[in-house]
């Protein structure tokens, strides 16, 4: 119990850069996923000038989501070509490519966004993991909606019937043919 109660007050989980959402399991547990409203997610801030890498970081980082950490080597500033900090996301949230602010000075700063990840939204259900066009809850929806659908435009109906018809140099009758009715 102490290990898993470790697990989940750890942080945040990623595997392959995606969010690992992790959650506690008893016997009484509901087994139904849980609506996921914000992820977290590493991002790379490019030419972000140096003087910003420390406090300032968190606050910029706030424009664009809300600040969980900076990696080790923005903290040590090992790398300086961009500053990678984990934010967390609203899963419907507009993505800036450009964050703006202005200096002490009153100067405009603009840096460039990368996201290592962006959230997978899907619209019809407003869930993370699929695109509205892969949406199996919208497609049963689509198909509920066709079969409710009255046609009222006139189409003829083909119904198989047999019809005694002479064929020409023949003596047989009975052929089977189709009769369009409406």
């Amino acid at each position: 119990m102490e290990m898993k109660d470790k697990v989940l007050k750890s942080g945040h989980y990623l595997f392959d850069n995606k969010p690992l959402i992790v959650k506690g399991w008893t016997s009484e547990a509901d087994m139904k996923k849980d609506t996921i409203t914000a992820v977290p997610v590493w991002i790379r801030l490019h030419k972000l000038p140096l003087k910003f890498w420390g406090k300032g970081l968190p606050k910029i980082s706030n424009f664009i989501g809300k600040f969980i950490k900076s990696d080790l080597a923005t903290e040590e500033k090992t790398r300086l070509n961009f500053a990678r900090v984990m934010i967390e996301l609203q899963v419907n949230q507009k993505l800036p490519d450009k964050a703006k602010f202005k200096d002490e000075l009153g100067q405009l700063i603009q840096i460039e966004v990368e996201y290592e990840w962006k959230p997978v939204t899907c619209e019809f259900y407003k869930g993370v993991g699929h695109e509205t066009m892969h949406c199996r809850w919208r497609k049963q929806g689509e198909k509920k909606k066709e079969s409710k659908v009255i046609r009222k435009e006139w189409r003829p109906v083909a119904k198989k019937a047999t019809v005694k018809v002479p064929v020409p140099g023949t003596t047989t009758t009975g052929v089977v043919v189709e009769v369009l009715e409406n």
